[in-house]
């Protein structure tokens, strides 16, 4: 017997014993094995969660700034829209200023030959009236002069004499 009164071990007991610790030592370490794989799976699945999470905040990112280009393409858009029908209006409305103005010129053109044209008739007339003023003197100085009589009202007998 051994000393705290356990029988000596004998050599196929011992092997028996020898071969039980083995298998508890393999299957000690498959355990922490599996408790190695489940700590990192559990790592995994945390990491996993975790990028899962970053990915969404990174759409959800990636979202906004896609809708924001999009609307400052939309607003630029907008702007080129507006600068070009301001361009037409502009284009338009130098077109009628320049129609405008030569309308004008050509209004003043033809009221400056109206004008000298009437400044022409009139200096004309004066003219003819001067010549025909002279013309009428000459007549009057050469043609003889008369004295008439006239009775005025009605005869005794009712006739015209």
């Amino acid at each position: 017997m051994g000393l705290f009164g356990t029988p000596e071990p004998t050599s196929a007991r011992f092997d028996a014993l020898m071969e039980q610790l083995a298998d508890l030592k393999t299957e000690i370490a498959e355990l922490r094995g599996e408790r190695d794989a489940s700590s990192r799976l559990l790592n995994v699945e945390k990491q996993y969660a975790t990028t899962k999470r970053e990915l969404t905040d990174l759409q959800i990112t990636f979202d906004r700034e896609k809708e924001k280009h999009a609307r400052e393409i939309r607003e630029t858009e907008h702007m080129v829209g507006l600068q070009r029908k301001r361009g037409e209006f502009e284009t338009e409305a130098a077109e009628r200023e320049a129609r405008l103005a030569v309308r004008e010129e050509n209004l003043q053109a033809q009221q400056d030959r109206f004008d000298e044209h009437v400044k022409f008739i009139e200096e004309r007339f004066e003219q003819q009236f001067k010549t025909l003023e002279k013309l009428t003197g000459q007549i009057l100085k050469r043609m003889p002069t008369t004295t008439q009589m006239l009775t005025v009202g009605a005869s005794k007998n009712g006739s015209d004499d």
